[in-house]
């Protein structure tokens, strides 16, 4: 949905300014074929896209070809374009200088406790002298597996892999530097190769496609779509080939070390040693294993017919520069390759600038100018990375998802589970190493610095991998919560967020405009591009229908600002100028006095909901109050009294929706009371949702009424009472 509705989008931008910079118009009676001719060519050229599910990459193939297609019934070919793969989970061309990997250094002082410097984008780059790929180094963060339950049963594996990361992470020797030096030279050349062959057949397969005011003249170039696929299997990807092309021989290492992030238990004593590792990295780059039964003058048998005839002089460099690997011989010599393979296929590891190697560096200077993607759109996963046994165990008892049994439950069933010795506690097991895997990857300070002590939710990770895509002259656009703009423990991430933040507009989901989320989610679009400058942005806040964002900057800022309600209850989606405020590093300052510690910079700064521009005058009065809550000191304390999840698991209280029988069994929950009102609403009979609350009318209701409660405290044996005692 976001590449359609970009393509129509651009198409008609594109027809609007072609017409103004010719001077002149394109028949009224052409306008439409020549649009879709424009969506062909936009569509055919400039579409990316990566997704983890293969099926939904097969179905924006049909939607993109069903908005395109022209008279001539001619559908793109995306065989380079849209890939199936895990946008978060994968390796960068980024590298670690050699003084930061080398014996004597302290723990702390280690490579794993930074991050990797990226190898600039660019024409035919090379990484700086005395680095090396961080691809070919451990971290502490590989199959690094701390369930408690896990552990307590799998013990030995757990202590054979504990064993294992403590000796693969060790500082290298010289000797092994020299290795890694060299592992990293082999990995330029065959990015170089790869680079080129990718470029040359992408060139190869694309197909002529006019639009009004520009392309080529003469003849159309047509090809099938079946020549395309084996160009493509027999050429970069060597599906339908013998010989491992530059790029499969960089994808395998860079999945072996993926791999090692997300090594089965079972597995654990396939693990490699260091000296194994660099051994099979040695051969995945630079080893050569020709088939026997191949001789000399019949290599082009090897790459295929199409690929050999369509592409000789390539084939004769690769098999110059790189040398000739065979897949299937290599994984026979070395069988942990295999489960490399497998581990491949189950998690899709996906790596941006080798699978899109001619875009990021581009093979000369007239190709690719700008190191990356242009413009970089999408709604990322608001997804926290945590274990989901519910859905799991409901596989083996559907009770517990349609009766919505208790956490207590959950976690009895889990350990009667995990203690046997049932296929069902495979698949247990597997989940929870699964989730702990990704986990320690996302955590990771080598995968993502800028996420360092933040919970990890997956649209989070997508912010640097976003601007990591970028061009130079880049913008990206994404809808995703609002918790990295008021989270506490945010502000290393917001100081990275303002430097490149254009614009940002918040909504709350009132409205439904996702039916699936709670109404009271607030997220917000927004807007950012490449550069990095002083914090400079247009701020919107309380939107609940997009095309107020509109209303806001065409208003001539007339008349009172409109509330949240207009006069009938209904959230207001009227726009007015006042309602945009340009954030600067001033507004940043005074964000960070009235909120923050007094420790905390202005880039680091909470960013407030206002509604108006007039507030910023308030804030700044407040502002000057000598005196504020912070200075207090010890004079005041916050606790959580009892945690919901928590405290069912301790035992402590239970799920119980009913009037309790006095006040030592009331449970307040936080719809239950208000400012200064204790008695605000009361839990309805089947309550699940905060919704599910009414209000309580205090002029009606008896002298000694209690609400409902949806919890009550577990008796001890004493048949003793509990009161939460609120001052």
């Amino acid at each position: 949905a976001f590449l359609t509705e970009a393509v129509n989008q651009l198409a008609e931008k594109y027809l609007e300014r072609r017409q103004k910079e010719l001077g002149r118009r394109v028949p009224r009676a052409d306008y439409a074929d020549e649009l879709q001719r424009v969506r062909h060519y936009i569509t055919d050229r400039n579409v990316y896209g990566v997704d983890l599910n293969p099926v939904a990459v097969e179905l924006a193939e049909i939607s993109l070809w069903l908005n395109c297609i022209g008279k001539d019934g001619h559908v793109p070919w995306f065989g380079f374009q849209l890939q199936a793969g895990d946008s978060l989970v994968g390796a960068r061309r980024q590298v670690y200088g050699v003084e930061d990997i080398l014996h004597g250094k302290k723990r702390d002082e280690l490579w794993f406790n930074s991050a990797p410097e990226r190898v600039t984008p660019g024409p035919a780059p090379k990484r700086p002298i005395g680095t090396v790929y961080h691809f070919l180094l451990p971290d502490p963060g590989m199959a690094n597996y701390k369930d408690k339950f896990v552990q307590s049963l799998e013990s030995d594996k757990i202590r054979a892999i504990r064993q294992w990361r403590k000796d693969f992470c060790k500082p290298f020797s010289e000797k092994d530097i020299k290795t890694l030096e060299s592992l990293s030279d082999a990995i330029d050349q065959l990015w170089a190769l790869h680079g080129e062959q990718l470029a040359t057949d992408r060139k190869a397969t694309q197909d002529t496609v006019r639009v009004w005011g520009a392309g080529p003249t003469g003849s159309e170039r047509r090809t099938s779509n079946r020549w395309k696929e084996q160009i493509r299997g027999q050429g970069v990807f060597g599906t339908e080939s013998r010989v491992t092309s530059p790029f499969r021989r960089l994808k395998l290492i860079m999945d072996y070390w993926c791999t090692l992030w997300f090594w089965p238990l079972d597995k654990a004593d396939s693990l490699p040693s260091r000296d194994e590792f660099l051994n099979e990295a040695w051969f995945i780059l630079k080893g050569e294993i020709r088939p026997i039964e191949i001789g000399p003058e019949e290599t082009r048998r090897l790459f295929g017919e199409e690929y050999a005839s369509h592409a000789s002089e390539m084939t004769s460099r690769i098999e110059k520069e790189a040398g000739l690997l065979d897949v299937d011989s290599l994984i026979a010599n070395f069988p942990r390759l295999e489960l490399v393979e497998e581990s491949t296929n189950a998690y899709r590891y996906h790596h941006w600038e080798l699978l899109f190697a001619d875009v990021f560096y581009g093979i000369d200077k007239t190709s690719y100018l700008h190191g990356g993607f242009d413009l970089v759109l999408g709604n990322p996963p608001w997804i926290r990375i945590k274990q989901r046994e519910k859905d799991v165990l409901g596989d083996f008892d559907p009770r517990l998802l349609i009766r919505k049994h208790s956490a207590q439950r959950v976690r009895t069933l889990r350990s009667e589970i995990m203690s046997s010795k049932s296929k069902s506690r495979t698949q247990l097991l597997e989940h929870i190493v699964s989730c702990e895997a990704i986990q320690g990857f996302l955590g990771s300070t080598q995968n993502y610095a800028s996420l360092k002590g933040l919970e990890t939710n997956l649209y989070k990770c997508f912010l640097p991998q976003g601007w990591m895509l970028l061009s130079k002259i880049g913008v990206v656009g994404y809808l995703h919560p609002e918790g990295v703009y008021d989270d506490t423990n945010g502000g290393s991430l917001r100081s990275q967020i303002y430097p490149r933040l254009r614009a940002h507009f918040q909504f709350q989901n009132e409205r439904r405009l996702f039916l699936e989320v709670d109404h009271h989610t607030r997220f917000s679009i927004n807007i950012y591009d490449s550069r990095i400058i002083a914090p400079t942005f247009c701020h919107i806040a309380n939107l609940f229908e997009p095309d107020t964002v509109e209303k806001c900057f065409l208003h001539d800022g007339s008349g009172p600002v409109p509330s949240l309600k207009n006069s009938a209850g209904v959230w207001g989606t009227e726009g007015h100028r006042k309602r945009i405020l340009r954030i600067n590093r001033s507004e940043l300052i005074l964000f960070s006095q009235l909120s923050d510690s007094e420790a905390t910079i202005p880039d680091e700064a909470k960013l407030p909901a206002l509604h108006s521009s007039d507030l910023v005058t308030v804030l700044t009065k407040l502002s000057r109050q000598p005196k504020k809550l912070r200075d207090l000191q010890n004079e005041f304390y916050c606790t959580t009294m009892f945690h919901e999840t928590g405290a069912q698991y301790s035992g402590t209280i239970r799920r119980s929706t009913k009037f309790p029988r006095n006040l030592h069994d009331l449970i307040l929950s936080g719809p239950h009371f208000s400012i200064s009102n204790p008695l605000y609403k009361t839990p309805r009979e089947h309550c699940r949702l905060s919704s599910d609350f009414d209000p309580i009318d205090l002029l009606s209701v008896p002298e000694n009424y209690i609400p409902r409660t949806n919890y009550l405290p577990v008796r001890d044996g004493g048949g003793g009472g509990m009161m939460t005692e609120f001052r």
